[in-house]
């Protein structure tokens, strides 16, 4: 655990000497002064990707595009894709969770960013129903909103975050924590 609070502290540090070391400019962007911006200035692509091997093995990717609709705010979509294996609980099992996301993001001053996003996933019945909400076999969908925020530090065109988030709709059939933590890059 000592380990972790490290990795935060050093993460947000490095975060808000980068969100110190940019120029503060007064001038609207390049294309807000004279033209109209177009889509390939508006579009950025981002999302999440992680890997783990060994008795437990996770893979996720979570590509995601999103469209700046002002300097501050953005929305976008994204596709879910992970796969897990456990070989811890003397019982192995093996399955694939996906679906799909909407997001939005909004950055309130230069280096804070508040984040909504609703996913919708397909989990296989025999391993996350524990509330025995769907009486037949396979999967069902679930849908969960997050909502959270962090520090955001743009670079050119895109940008690195940090994020805590919240699952607002946490149950026993979810895969994930009630809260999560999010490194990432758009570009």
């Amino acid at each position: 655990m000592d380990y972790f609070k490290k990795l935060i502290f050093f993460t947000l540090i490095v975060i808000g000497i980068s969100a110190q070391a940019q120029f503060i400019d007064d001038e609207e962007p390049e294309y807000a002064q004279d033209s109209v911006p177009s889509l390939r200035d508006k579009l950025f692509f981002g999302g999440n990707f992680g890997l783990m091997f060994g008795t437990f093995t996770y893979v996720n990717l979570s590509p995601t595009v999103g469209y700046r609709i002002k300097p501050n705010l953005s929305a976008g979509v994204g596709i879910l894709y992970e796969y897990w294996q456990d070989n811890t609980t003397g019982r192995s099992f093996s399955t694939q969770i996906y679906g799909g996301k909407v997001f939005t993001q909004a950055i309130l001053i230069d280096f804070l960013i508040l984040y909504g996003e609703a996913n919708m996933i397909s989990l296989e019945k025999k391993y996350f129903d524990f509330q025995h909400n769907y009486p037949e076999s396979g999967r069902f969908t679930l849908v969960e909103p997050w909502l959270g925020g962090g520090f955001y530090s743009k670079m050119g065109n895109g940008g690195v975050y940090f994020m805590m988030l919240f699952n607002l709709n946490h149950s026993s059939n979810s895969p994930y924590a009630p809260y999560e933590y999010r490194i990432g890059f758009n570009f």
